[in-house]
């Protein structure tokens, strides 16, 4: 088959009984269907014959050379055709294209104003939906001198034609300074295809030159902050305590529980804050059209912890107590019904079925009158203990089902800085020691 060769076709695929093609600027019919392909060299005769004629110009040997060399360029049509499409499917990128220009110097020095636009260049490639030509590849890229040129100016016609030089639909110029001891930052994002600034962004602060570096990558982010919200991402948080405001770039969002919420791409500070507990925080890079999820476990400080213990280890012991009370019960009103069952039920049988054991109704009911009686009274006590001990009992699992757990933030005890008091009993042969234990 030969070398793999790069050559730009033009091919005419409306009539493949007369397959006509321009290669390398070579005019060989009328054509047009273009690409950059990369075509095998094929073993072909040195004179390629096109309708009766060579492609020199000097007459055909042949009718069967004429159709020989129809087929082969027939194949070469339909190879061209096959690869073009295949290799633009292949570099197909969601990513937006986005130029950045060189920041003009207004004060801070031109390796200061290199350096920041490099800090925008690397924010916005750290955004994931970018596909970011630098300052070095657009000089790359602008080859000619007249191109070159443009970088000069700062008119927006000068960035439309640079954006359509380099491909990009959108680019990002502007300018740092100094005025007085206040740094400026002005960016400005270019729609290359509607012809207009899209976005500009502007900040003035004082502060040291590390926070120039943060204030540029934000402006950066913000000179794009449009896009990000067409290409946003989904943040799932499980909170490990409800009622926290959970908010995102400084704007609240909602109370956890929450469901995902959805976010646009790109680093965004996250803050979970609730009374009573330390500020969650972290910053996250929110991947586009994605789904990210995040376990939040608050720490709670030591005055919530020492508060918290007292109230829920109140209701606990108050859960305790109405449990024990309704064993207590229900042991009593059993153990009385089994007694009356025992002593008094044969008696009150033998009443019934009149059996008086010798003796006449009369003289019976007088001797037992007082047992059955008494055998009365201790069965409504049973039953009015053990109706008590099932209300009690009712109570005692609502405290333990609606009270919280005294020991939920056992594990965070030592962050706060002291601990609880510990009691450890240690039994020896002369009967045992108690030691109490303290830790500061």
């Amino acid at each position: 088959m030969g070398e793999c060769h790069l050559h730009t076709v033009e091919v005419d695929s409306s009539n493949l009984s007369s397959p006509i093609f321009v290669a390398d600027g070579q005019k060989r019919g009328a054509g047009i269907t273009s690409g950059l392909v990369c075509v095998k060299t094929l073993a072909l005769p040195e004179t390629i014959t096109y309708n009766g004629a060579n492609i020199d110009g000097s007459p055909a040997r042949g009718r069967r050379d004429m159709r020989t060399q129809r087929l082969l360029t027939i194949a070469l049509v339909f190879f061209v055709l096959a690869q073009t499409p295949a290799s633009q499917a292949a570099g197909h990128d969601k990513r937006v294209k986005i130029a950045v220009l060189d920041l003009k110097d207004k004060g801070v020095g031109p390796e200061v104003a290199s350096l920041l636009t490099s800090v925008v260049s690397t924010r916005l490639a750290e955004i994931g939906i970018f596909d970011v030509i630098s300052r070095e590849d657009v000089r790359n890229i602008l080859t000619h001198e007249q191109d070159k040129m443009l970088l000069g100016c700062a008119d927006e016609s000068c960035y439309v034609n640079i954006g359509g030089i380099l491909g990009s639909p959108f680019l990002v110029a502007g300018e740092v300074g100094m005025v007085g001891e206040k740094y400026v930052i002005g960016l400005q994002r270019i729609d290359v295809k509607a012809t207009r600034v899209a976005k500009r962004v502007d900040r003035q602060f004082k502060g040291s030159r590390e926070r120039l570096l943060r204030e540029v990558g934000n402006a950066a982010y913000k000179v794009v902050e449009d896009i990000l919200k067409k290409r946003s991402g989904t943040l799932v948080l499980d909170v490990s305590e409800a009622g926290a405001d959970v908010s995102v770039d400084g704007k609240t969002l909602g109370v956890s529980p929450l469901a995902g919420l959805r976010i646009p791409a790109g680093p965004r500070d996250v803050r979970v804050a609730k009374r009573g507990f330390v500020d969650w925080a972290r910053t996250i890079q929110v991947e586009p059209d994605d789904v990210q999820a995040l376990e939040v476990t608050m720490i709670p400080s030591a005055d919530f912890i020492a508060d918290y213990e007292a109230k829920a280890g109140s209701m606990r012991i108050w859960a305790w107590i109405t449990l024990g009370t309704c064993l207590a019960l229900e042991a009593t009103a059993v153990a009385l019904r089994t007694y009356t069952y025992l002593e008094y039920d044969p008696i009150e049988d033998d009443y019934n079925n009149s059996n008086f054991r010798g003796m006449t109704a009369a003289e019976f009911y007088a001797r037992y009158k007082d047992d059955m009686d008494r055998a009365q009274i201790m069965d409504y006590a049973a039953l009015a203990g053990g109706i008590v001990g099932v209300g009690v009992g009712v109570l005692s699992a609502y405290l333990f089902i609606e009270g919280d757990d005294p020991d939920r933030y056992q594990k965070f005890r030592g962050i706060g800085g002291t601990a609880a008091p510990s009691v450890s009993v240690t039994p020896s042969a002369t009967g045992g020691s108690v030691t109490f234990g303290f830790s500061f």
